[in-house]
């Protein structure tokens, strides 16, 4: 039989490690990551600031102001919203990856409430329409690839991608349909805009922040102890098995769906009613991809997407203050660097799951011939002994035979016959 070659890498699946270790593996990687873009920065910058002023930079574009903190946390909450929207379908192993669309049908939705009836009706009123039709927008935009994803299984990832686009072509007819003359963008309405709680950023950002803890606490509830949940986590282990325990597996598609997109257009509302006042083809501000990365860094859980969100948002607006303290005109510096922090981040998450195994043995083996001679011979150790022409063979040392040789000379007449 030939023999059986050992691997010199092998990668075995961890045991659950404690959620302390994994924290601590986490945030090593982050700060591996924060001092590798900083290296890069520094050393490719045409400003002088240094290793340390990039992270002073880093911070000051977050933290600099109370402004800019209150919007920290606007961003946060808003990103954190759309990725509770999307875990909802995740969780039901349905991929969702129109989060983006259902975002601005919602947008669209409380735009046309608002340039129709602002002024016309009562602003109570007009609010309140705008509210239930950025919801059902979102709701009826996500239930669409819900319906051909139960009733002929389609692939729900391609559907609700292409969706994306129908929506952005919708936006852009509506604006060009509302401003004919225009330069394709829709100014600000006063009409219907939803009242600030205070003044200044906080009375706008704070109720903001108040709904996205309110659908995170709710949504999590909801996937933890309700019997919808339970049934999702059954039909995305097995559909089959879910069938057999009596389980509607299209209505529970249909449901969860309804339930996504509406909370993708609560999203849509809050951009239109009480951020922009307006809408855009590009108002979702890519949230919809955005949070299919924060749910998986999360690992589909609410409160652990909460603090992935508020770390996102830091990256992004922290680094635009580094381009500019560092003569950056370019957004593609800013965008590799985050790259390189996502990829730290997200790569720490195999160690986490996978443990490497290294066949010291083998590699000091690899080692060892490859400091062997030019000619590529094997190891002293895999080649066979030779004898010294100095020594003498065992057998004549003094004169006389080994004990072994001895035992095989016979010892009597009587042996040889």
């Amino acid at each position: 039989m030939g023999r059986i070659k050992e691997p010199l890498i092998r990668i075995t699946r961890r045991e659950d490690m404690p959620w302390w270790k994994s924290m601590l593996i986490r945030l090593g990687a982050v700060v591996a990551a924060l001092c590798v873009s900083a290296a890069f920065i520094s050393a490719a910058a045409p400003s002088s600031k240094g290793f340390f002023g990039y992270f002073g930079s880093l911070f000051s574009g977050t933290f600099g102001t109370e402004r800019r903190i209150w919007m920290l946390l606007q961003n946060t909450a808003l990103l954190l919203m759309v990725a509770v929207a999307l875990v909802v379908a995740f969780k039901m192993r349905f991929w969702n990856l129109g989060g983006n669309g259902q975002v601005l049908m919602g947008c669209l939705a409380s735009a046309v409430c608002m340039f129709y009836l602002g002024g016309k009706l009562p602003d109570p009123v007009v609010w309140l329409l705008m509210f239930v039709s950025g919801v059902l927008a979102g709701a009826v935009w996500a239930c669409i690839p819900a319906l051909f994803k139960a009733f002929f299984n389609t692939n729900e990832s391609l559907f609700t991608l292409m969706m994306n686009y129908i929506a952005v072509c919708l936006v852009a007819f509506f604006i060009s349909l509302w401003y004919p003359e225009g330069t394709g963008a829709m100014p600000p309405l006063s009409d219907g805009a939803l009242p600030s709680f205070g003044s200044g950023q906080m009375g706008r950002t704070l109720p903001i922040v108040l709904v996205a803890v309110v659908i995170t606490a709710a949504i999590y509830c909801y996937l933890r102890f309700h019997k919808h949940g339970y049934e999702l986590s059954v039909v995305s282990d097995s559909k089959n098995t879910a069938k057999y325990a009596g389980i509607n597996v299209k209505k529970v598609i249909i449901r969860t769906m309804i339930l996504s997109g509406a909370l993708c257009g609560i999203v849509g509302f809050i951009l239109v009613g009480s951020v922009n006042h307006m809408v855009s083809t590009t108002m979702d501000d890519n949230m919809g991809f955005t949070g299919i990365m924060v749910a998986w860094m999360g690992n589909f859980n609410p409160l652990i997407m909460a603090a992935v969100s508020l770390f996102i948002i830091f990256l992004s607006r922290g680094m635009a203050q580094v381009c500019t303290d560092f003569g950056y005109t370019s957004e593609a510096l800013s965008d590799t660097v985050i790259g390189i922090i996502y990829f730290f981040f997200i790569g720490c998450e195999f160690f986490i799951r996978y443990k490497v195994h290294i066949n010291r043995r083998k590699l000091m083996r690899i080692f060892h011939i490859k400091k062997g001679g030019k000619d590529g011979s094997e190891p002293e150790e895999n080649q066979a002994p030779e004898i010294s022409e100095a020594e003498p063979a065992p057998q004549e040392q003094d004169g006389r035979c080994e004990p072994e040789c001895e035992r095989a000379v016979p010892e009597t007449k009587e042996e040889v016959s």
